[in-house]
């Protein structure tokens, strides 16, 4: 009992030397933390001519896709023996061939009616200069039906018709064994031998191999930044254009490039999208090219690089240098950023964009900015870089 009446003052006794001890003791010394600034790289701005690249997407497809027809009516005797999907065909080699019989006696027929008219067209002549000789010795004026005019005229309008009736039956003769028009690649066969051929029955399609095409939609900031062949672009006129796959997952050959033209502008702007619509050409899709690169094939999903115009007093930063907000970071000599307000209109190579303007020649840019920011902030450059040349 006494042992449990001792426990509390003993407890009040060790708190008060507790915080007498406490009191008396050494104070600890406030000292100020010295936080380091925010390391950051950056890049020197160089103001002169840049050239704008506009890039787009599209699909590839021949600038030909000729559909041929039987013209001539018969059975289809004979087809060439690599007509197939997929075969390359030279221009003007023979595709098929109809059944000629019918085709070979109109010729004879129309042939034999030509010689028939023109023998007409002699002996009409020759009763003319009789008439004539005959008249002349009356010493009268003669009747036109008198010297045979309306007869010789008949004839030789007879004879007109049938060399026009044998030219034709000559034609159709000939189109009897149907020919390739263009140098192309067989894209669908559409009859065989045995089948009965008509006027306009489609026999094959062909797919150009000397030009391709390829769609793209141009954002309308293009109306500025290309020299857009509105009124069309022949031969080596148009901007020129850098092609290179989209790819599948597991293929890494996006290093496989074809150069083509921007040629034509299409005529409307699509009102939806405000994108206007563009094609591409691209020669010799077919050709081989380096480093096994493939034919340029129908169907295949392209990226393009437009070149622009050129602008005289632009920078050129990253992309990693410009901020949601579209502003971006310059240091100072000081060390100090400033949040500056810019206008980019473009971008330039794989990885620049162009500033118009809010950027002097020789600043410094924050091409890594921190995702908190504020004016007058210290950093710390940890690595700056020259500025790059222009694309």
């Amino acid at each position: 009992m006494i042992r449990r009446f001792l426990f509390l003052p003993i407890l009040l006794a060790a708190g008060a030397l507790a915080a007498l001890l406490t009191a008396l003791g050494p104070r600890p010394e406030a000292r100020e933390v010295e936080t380091a600034p925010p390391g950051v790289r950056a890049v020197r701005v160089s103001i002169g001519p840049r050239r704008v690249m506009v890039e787009a997407e599209g699909v590839v497809r021949p600038a030909r896709r000729t559909t041929v027809a039987a013209e001539v009516a018969g059975r289809i005797t004979w087809a060439a023996p690599n007509l197939r999907e997929g075969a390359r065909v030279e221009a003007d080699a023979p595709l098929f061939r109809i059944e000629s019989v019918a085709h070979e006696q109109a010729v004879a027929q129309a042939r034999s009616a030509r010689d028939a008219a023109a023998l007409q067209v002699g002996t009409e002549e020759a009763r003319a200069r009789v008439a004539e000789a005959q008249w002349a010795d009356e010493g009268v004026a003669p009747d036109p039906l008198a010297l045979r005019a309306p007869h010789l005229a008949a004839a030789r309008s007879a004879h007109s018709a049938a060399e026009a009736t044998l030219r034709r039956a000559e034609a159709d003769l000939a189109r009897t064994e149907v020919r390739a028009p263009h140098p192309a690649i067989v894209g669908r066969r559409s009859a065989e031998v045995g089948e009965w051929a008509a006027p306009g029955l489609p026999l094959v399609e062909l797919l150009d191999v000397n030009l391709a095409e390829m769609r793209v939609s141009l954002p309308d900031a293009a109306l500025e930044l290309i020299e857009l062949p509105f009124a069309g672009a022949a031969g080596e006129s148009g901007p020129r254009v850098r092609l290179t796959p989209v790819l599948g997952p597991g293929v890494g050959r996006e290093t496989w490039t074809w150069e083509g033209r921007l040629v034509r502008v299409e005529g409307e702007m699509d009102p939806a999208t405000r994108f206007l619509p563009a094609v591409v050409e691209v020669p010799a899709p077919y050709a081989p090219g380096p480093d096994g690169r493939p034919p340029l094939l129908a169907g295949m999903f392209l990226r393009a690089e437009i070149e622009g115009r050129e602008f005289p007093d632009v920078a050129e930063v990253p992309q990693s240098a410009i901020r949601q907000d579209g502003s971006v970071l310059v240091v100072d000599d000081a060390n100090r950023v400033e949040v500056r307000e810019v206008e980019a209109f473009a971008t330039s190579g794989e990885d620049g964009v162009l500033i118009r303007s809010g950027l002097r020649d020789g600043e410094r840019v924050v091409t890594n900015p921190p995702a908190i920011v504020t004016d007058g902030m210290g950093v710390r450059v940890t690595m700056e870089t020259a500025p790059g040349p222009g694309s």
